[in-house]
């Protein structure tokens, strides 16, 4: 006949301080098996430090032991054991010949006898009397040991002197050499953002230069070479674009201006090529006030512009000449408009100039960063240097030192022979 119901709870709840107790002993036990792969793990990364130059050497060597270090803090705290099978390791860990895991099968059916309630009644005996301290914790002594060599070997390597130490500094310093040339090149293009001389085409050609040179820059972790070679393809890039002919392009067309300052008798400040642009299309204005005098000096003085610009603008001297002869046959229609076309030549001449001008300067920006970061690993190289003679001349001092102890020894052991 069905009996009154009964229920494990009680002894549920007498369980649980016990499950805790078991996760923390498989932990332990299993930390103490695998603890020599954290070790193991940081020294290899402390062996590939001295073959290849990694930043942060130490923290990064102490990624292996805080993964392993969180995974045994999950292990504990997330993995969770069924009562049926803490019952059952209680009851072996302890001799209770499963005592305790019988009773929690037997609470779990529907109907329960006389012996079931004694049985719980047993366990619950059982359980009341039995404490966390009675499961002994386990440490697996061999690996722990197996864990030695590995420690021994990260504390010796991180004792010794790293060579790949030098490489990083020497890094660092041309990485900040070239943060300071990244910067010379972000002043460099906001001038040329703002520079209304420049054609679109030749401020946007100039912007995709700079910005592709400060990409790579960017993306140098401090590579001296890489830097040095990226800075040079830059600079011999802009020198492809530079007109060999432009100072002497320059010289004339400045001579041109001060001529034509002087022939349309204005002698306020430096002449410039805006104002000889200008001084070209105000003469195509005033040809039909002029006197056949004033129209034939006037085609003479062109055909001597002409001579002085031939050889660096042709295509200027061309239409100085075609409006010196236009003048001479009468034509002041053809004249006015060769005269407006040698303006425009001039205006381009002007925009060419000051495209010439801030491909100049910015090689000579990128020349002033590729001399900082050839200095930036010169003197990391004399430091490394220099911390190397020492080290060798403290070892010399220390050699003398001895040698000279030694000696005197020698001497102080001979005269007590010669005083006997």
């Amino acid at each position: 006949m069905a009996q009154a119901l009964i229920t494990a709870d009680p002894l549920k709840r007498r369980l649980q301080p016990m499950a805790l107790r078991l996760r923390l002993r498989d932990t332990l036990l299993l930390a103490s098996r695998t603890l020599w792969i954290g070790p193991l793990l940081m020294a290899l990364v402390l062996v590939v430090g001295r073959l290849l130059p990694i930043p942060n050497l130490l923290l990064w060597s102490l990624i292996p032991l805080a993964l392993w270090l969180l995974f045994f803090i999950g292990y504990l705290l997330l993995r969770r054991y069924p009562l049926m099978r803490v019952a059952q390791r209680i009851d072996g860990a302890l001799g209770l010949q499963a005592r305790l895991a019988t009773a929690i099968e037997l609470a779990a059916l529907s109907d329960h006898g006389p012996l079931d309630t004694l049985q719980l009644a047993d366990a619950q005996s059982i359980a009341n009397g039995i404490t966390p301290r009675q499961i002994p914790f386990q440490i697996a002594r061999r690996p722990l040991l197996w864990a030695l060599a590995p420690v021994a070997l990260c504390i010796a390597l991180l004792l010794v002197p790293n060579p790949q130490d030098a490489v990083l500094r020497e890094q660092a310093q041309v990485r900040a050499a070239i943060e300071q040339t990244i910067a010379q090149i972000d002043k460099l293009q906001e001038q040329v953002q703002q520079d209304q001389k420049l054609t679109p085409e030749q401020r946007e050609a100039l912007e995709r230069q700079l910005a592709e040179l400060e990409q790579r820059l960017r993306d140098n972790p401090g590579d001296q070479e890489q830097a040095l070679a990226d800075l040079s393809t830059a600079e011999t890039q802009l020198q492809n674009q530079l007109d060999p002919n432009a100072d002497a392009r320059r010289a004339a067309l400045d001579q041109m201006a001060r001529n034509l300052q002087t022939m349309t008798g204005q002698q306020s400040g430096r002449p410039s090529l805006d104002q000889a642009a200008q001084d070209l299309a105000n003469l195509a204005q005033q040809l039909n006030s002029m006197t056949p005098e004033q129209r034939q000096q006037l085609a003479d003085q062109l055909r001597q512009q002409a001579q002085q610009v031939q050889q660096t603008d042709p295509q200027l001297a061309q239409n100085l000449n075609n409006a010196a002869n236009a003048l001479q046959q009468g034509d002041l229609s053809q004249a006015s408009q060769s005269l407006n076309q040698a303006s425009q030549n001039v205006q381009q001449a002007q925009q060419q100039q000051a495209g010439q001008q801030a491909a100049q300067q910015s090689i000579s920006q990128i020349q002033q960063g590729r001399q900082n970061v050839n200095q930036a690993g010169q003197q990391a190289q004399q430091g490394q240097q220099g911390q190397q003679g020492q080290q060798g001349q403290q070892g010399q001092q220390g050699q003398q030192g001895q040698q000279g102890q030694q000696g005197q020894q020698g001497q102080d052991g001979q005269q007590g022979q010669r005083g006997q």
